[in-house]
């Protein structure tokens, strides 16, 4: 099937994909509560007759397989689109606004749910052609870092031998691609501090011991995790994002608890900043005369693109935009679940230009696509598997 062929079906679908795109930004649902969205993927995909199988409450895998190629030794590609909505209220005044108070598509992700069902369709239509299996993999709890393992306990993708991922970014011009070779996305940890001080009056520091002072001096000592004990050609980002302490402004507080996350580029550095983080942490609380107890759990492993898969990818790319429209992404801090897929097989991972005027970032309030990049999004699905199976 030719590229041409690929687009004229697509954008003969552009209704029906704009429109099943619109259904999942009016209807969002947090994390591992996505039910009326699995309900509506299922829905189509039986309209599709695609066979899946369930992963815990709302995570999906469908399989896309030829009779032509009843071979159980032939590849396995494995295409993956997350499903969860955020805790944000949407301003914008659209008619697909959420329906959902204080749940909203912030992130893209009715994007990636409509692309995969319209690549899933124009790649069942061709099955008898594929000499390779496709797994669909809709999966939910992206936003928590938890679906992907959840998806991967199941089993059901343990045969798999190359991933491919999308992410729309109003950051980039619709039209483009940004595809790059190796580190794309940081991985990260948990990190929660317990300070524990004695309390006492405000009036008599000295026989208290101040948990908010000790956490505030954590606080500024975890940096130089960051610039003396990083390599600085290792990103490395430590956040402190909360800090609760305290019950009234006259008494001392005797438990400071802050919470944040560690974000490393791979994996001997995260174990070298956790190390240092526990050993800062401990120490520093000692200086004040408190004690600290420390927990750091990975969250995500780094999202890593093989470099075979990257010349499999910019062959797809570039068959859907002209060269000079794929661009190479910076790396970004920002973390994504991905990568646990890299632990079954090598992985790709790529962004899809969607910028809208005016410009709001993910997470925004009033984040929007331009739906023009839908098909481009679908057609790089479709692209993917052709080039792989061409390989």
């Amino acid at each position: 099937m030719s590229i041409d062929d690929i687009i004229y079906k697509i954008n003969e679908d552009k209704d029906k994909l704009i429109e099943l795109r619109r259904w999942f930004h009016a209807h969002p649902e947090s994390s591992f509560k996505e039910f009326e969205t699995s309900k509506r993927i299922k829905y189509e995909l039986d309209k599709l007759q695609i066979p899946y199988k369930s992963v815990g409450e709302t995570g999906i895998v469908g399989i896309i397989r030829s009779e032509t190629y009843s071979d159980k030794n032939i590849p396995v590609i494995g295409l993956r689109a997350d499903i969860d909505a955020l805790e944000i209220e949407e301003k914008n005044e659209v008619e697909y606004k959420s329906l959902n108070k204080g749940l909203m598509h912030a992130c893209g992700h009715d994007a990636h749910i409509a692309s995969l069902l319209e690549a899933a369709k124009i790649l069942n239509d061709q099955k008898d052609k594929l000499p390779v299996v496709v797994k669909l993999i809709f999966q939910p709890a992206e936003e928590v870092g938890k679906g992907a393992s959840l998806i991967r306990k199941s089993g059901f993708i343990d045969d798999v031998e190359a991933f491919f991922g999308i992410h729309v970014s109003t950051e980039i011009e619709t039209g483009k691609i940004a595809i790059g070779k190796g580190l794309i996305m940081a991985g990260s940890n948990s990190l929660k501090i317990v300070v524990k001080g004695v309390s006492g009056h405000g009036g008599k520091p000295d026989e208290a011991v101040d948990a908010i002072v000790a956490g505030s001096a954590i606080v500024g000592a975890l940096q130089q995790v960051v610039s003396r004990e990083s390599k600085p050609t290792e990103p490395t980002v430590i956040t402190i994002g909360k800090f609760n302490a305290g019950t009234r402004e006259n008494i001392i507080a005797n438990e400071a608890i802050l919470s944040g996350t560690i974000r490393i580029a791979n994996e001997e550095n995260r174990r070298k900043v956790v190390e240092s983080v526990k050993r800062i942490v401990s120490y520093t609380a000692e200086a004040y005369r408190a004690k600290a107890d420390i927990k750091s759990n990975i969250a995500t492993v780094p999202v890593i693109n093989d470099e075979n898969l990257y010349s499999i990818g910019f062959e797809a790319a570039k068959s859907i935009v002209a060269k000079e429209n794929i661009i190479e992404p910076q790396i970004t801090m920002v973390t994504e679940d991905f990568g646990i897929y890299n632990l079954i097989a090598a992985g790709f991972y790529a962004w899809v230009g969607t910028k809208k005027e005016p410009y709001y970032p993910n997470h925004h309030e009033k984040f929007d696509i331009d739906e023009d990049s839908l098909s481009i999004a679908a057609a790089l699905y479709v692209e993917f598997v052709f080039k792989y199976s061409e390989r």
